[in-house]
């Protein structure tokens, strides 16, 4: 990638990025700082980017939240990762190519929900992604708890098979 690619980073993203620091940071100053060195290191690691494995923007998020849990032992401030998930930020991954892994399993898991029917996706969606148990769903989808965890364990198995078949495990 060459220093145009960046420059165009940098102005795609220079806000979002701004207010994402000013989120985590007390001061405007750190925020932008932080934003600098962001930038800094996108110029510097230019070359590691692969387009084939993540978005501009997931790398370029990735190195500043990255850059913020620098920020956070630096200064000695200390943020739990409940905290950051209320703010809008996820743990940030050590390197980019984990973010990208990360980004491929969701991918991967969307796919093969893809391929169950729509009562069965809607059954594991509300149990594993909405926290709810089997009577929860039994009575959101109109159906009884018993019904729930036989479509759950259908479902489930046809992942798995899915999964062995798009070589995931």
């Amino acid at each position: 990638m060459d220093e145009q690619w960046v420059e165009r980073l940098v102005e795609e993203n220079r806000s979002a990025l701004l207010a994402y620091f000013r989120r985590h940071v007390s001061g405007r100053e750190d925020a932008e700082d932080l934003l600098q060195e962001v930038f800094l290191s996108c110029y510097r690691h230019r070359e590691s980017f692969d387009p084939a494995r993540c978005s501009e923007k997931a790398w370029l998020y990735v190195i500043a939240k990255n850059r913020l849990r620098q920020y956070y032992r630096d200064t000695k401030q200390t943020v739990s990762l409940d905290e950051m998930s209320e703010n809008g930020a996820e743990p940030a991954d050590s390197t980019a190519q984990e973010a990208a892994g990360l980004m491929e399993c969701r991918d991967a898991v969307a796919r093969l929900l893809l391929t169950l029917d729509e009562r069965s996706r809607t059954v594991l969606v509300l149990r594993y992604f909405e926290g709810l148990d089997s009577q929860q769903v039994a009575e959101r989808m109109g159906l009884s708890p018993v019904n729930v965890r036989v479509i759950q364990s259908r479902a489930l198995n046809a992942l798995r098979e899915q999964a062995e078949q798009m070589h995931l495990r």
